[in-house]
């Protein structure tokens, strides 16, 4: 598969992530983060379980290795972002976890020393403007406990990009998602049953949220994210990615009636032009433009 068609997939999960702010926000109503995170979890290990049941039981330890500390970092990175989110605000939540953006570069050079090129750097400081342009508020200066929590789950997010990055490569899409997901499962329902009490309450509203994150917002957003980083960089994914903010907005904007005003929409036309300026490769096209040339001339 073409890169390109690898970052419009990498597209569309954003757009699904975008919902899921609001969903877990209205599951945070009736469940503990833990409890919300088991049952996620959990209910989106099932399917890709029962599918590929015989190939995880093929796979040899090196593998199931890759896929449980990838399903660690994923656990990490949501239980930060959805205690963050409950000492928070949506807004601010969602400028913080896209920081990953910029984790993600500096990670790959601290550990494996691939040092970052001026135009990702440029690329990802100009998604982090738009992105803060777009979430955050005149009140957001001061970093309070929940937005400490978000900046940790940025971290562990920009983790969880690289570590698919590497791993995803030669594995089977949905193997590496049942992996993920019943890692984090079974990590979730620990905390939830020896940190947290039960539910006393569970109303159709909650039940429609967390329907969406199980079965949308994880299942069918991670089987399409371990696919296209089969194809991608870790770099363009946390990028696109950073989007995930963008559509938060545009749905909050359409569902709870938040107003879009003009920074927010200069912030959201920073985070395509940060996109399409590390994507944008004129030199390739001038290559391939004077080896078609040369073949004419033969």
């Amino acid at each position: 598969m073409k890169k390109i068609y690898a970052n419009m997939i990498l597209v569309v999960v954003t757009v699904v992530w975008g919902g899921g702010f609001i969903a877990t926000d209205g599951a945070l109503d009736a469940l503990s983060p833990f409890y919300i995170m088991m049952i996620r979890f959990v209910g989106a290990a099932v399917f890709p379980l029962l599918i590929c049941w015989k190939k995880l039981r093929r796979l040899d330890r090196a593998t199931i290795g890759h896929g449980i500390v990838t399903g660690i970092f994923l656990f990490l990175a949501f239980a930060f972002q959805t205690f963050g989110l409950k000492y928070s605000t949506p807004s601010k939540n969602a400028f913080l976890t896209a920081t990953n953006v910029v984790f993600v570069p500096y990670l790959l050079w601290l550990l494996w020393h691939r040092r970052p090129s001026r135009k990702e750097l440029i690329a990802s400081l100009l998604c982090i403007v738009g992105i803060a342009l777009l979430t955050l508020k005149k009140d957001a200066l001061m970093l309070g406990f929940g937005d400490m929590l978000s900046l940790i789950c940025a971290l562990f997010f920009a983790l969880h990009i690289i570590a698919l990055e590497r791993y995803s490569a030669h594995v089977d899409t949905v193997c590496m998602t049942a992996l993920q997901m019943m890692t984090a499962g079974v990590i979730s329902t620990i905390c939830a049953l020896t940190l947290e009490q039960p539910p006393t309450s569970f109303n159709w509203h909650a039940a429609g949220n967390v329907a969406y994150l199980i079965f949308v917002s994880t299942l069918l957003a991670y089987l399409l994210q371990t696919f296209a980083q089969k194809f991608t960089t870790a770099n363009s994914a946390s990028l696109i990615l950073s989007m995930e903010a963008l559509f938060a907005s545009i749905f909050s904007f359409l569902l709870l009636g938040e107003v879009m005003s003009p920074p927010m929409i200069l912030g959201a036309c920073l985070i395509f032009s940060s996109i399409l300026y590390i994507e944008y490769k004129p030199g390739r096209k001038k290559k391939e433009k004077q080896q078609d040339i040369c073949r004419k001339k033969v």
